[in-house]
């Protein structure tokens, strides 16, 4: 948890006779701070840390889902601090982020660098692997040859060339999940969909997640696509 008397100086004399503590928690230290402020945004998760890199931006990162409230610490550009808040508590650094979904939409606030340093002893992200792993990658896209229609869409998960049987791999259109299927011995998976934009998320066994954004067209109908979760950068 991040302590208030990081950032208020902690207690405070409740009346003559007698002190007491007040600690105000994480959601509401992070509201104070950035209520008020004019944001950049709202943007997507991967818009977020390109402009926060391209900008060294030092802040608050805020998106408001359905599973909750995510807050995303920068620090002169690099995002090291996580909270999450939602109807079950707080959840701080790297178990906040396997959370994200990487749909997020996040507004920026700034936010004095020696401010954000402090808040984010409390949350800090130990693995910045985790990010980069839920960030969506573009499947390669094929020409397309008419619109309209539905067609199968086949996906073979390897990993540095080697397929890979038992992995659930899911499509989502909007979020909402359309379809769920495991790949078989040779790490191939298939879907009937209509043509359109959709999202390939690939579950690994380490309970870490891919996302993948792809378009579904005619050129890919019955054409597998092979996604090498190994080579992923």
């Amino acid at each position: 948890m991040i302590p208030a008397s990081l950032v208020t100086g902690g207690s405070y004399r409740g009346s003559i006779r007698k002190r007491r503590r007040y600690l105000l928690t994480s959601r509401e230290i992070l509201e104070s701070i950035i209520s008020g402020s004019a944001g950049e945004g709202p943007m997507s998760l991967t818009h977020a840390l390109s402009f926060a890199r391209t900008h060294s931006f030092s802040g608050i990162g805020h998106a408001k889902e359905k599973q909750g409230d995510f807050y995303l610490l920068f620090l002169e550009g690099d995002p090291n601090g996580a909270v999450l808040h939602d109807s079950k508590g707080a959840l701080f650094g790297n178990k906040a982020v396997y959370l994200m979904k990487g749909t997020e939409q996040f507004t920026l606030f700034p936010v004095r660098p020696e401010i954000v340093e402090r808040l984010i002893l409390g949350c800090r992200i130990f693995d910045q692997e985790i990010l980069r792993r839920i960030l969506p990658v573009d499947i390669p896209e094929v020409k397309r040859e008419r619109e309209g229609g539905a067609g199968i869409f086949s996906v073979v998960i390897v990993d540095n060339g080697r397929p890979l049987a038992g992995h659930r791999v899911s499509i989502r259109k909007e979020g909402q999940v359309i379809g769920n299927d495991f790949t078989r011995a040779d790490g191939k998976v298939s879907f009937r969909l209509l043509y359109g934009k959709y999202e390939c998320v690939v579950h690994s066994r380490d309970l870490t997640t891919r996302m993948y954004e792809f378009e579904f067209h005619p050129g890919l109908n019955n054409k597998p696509v092979t996604l090498d979760i190994g080579n992923v950068k």
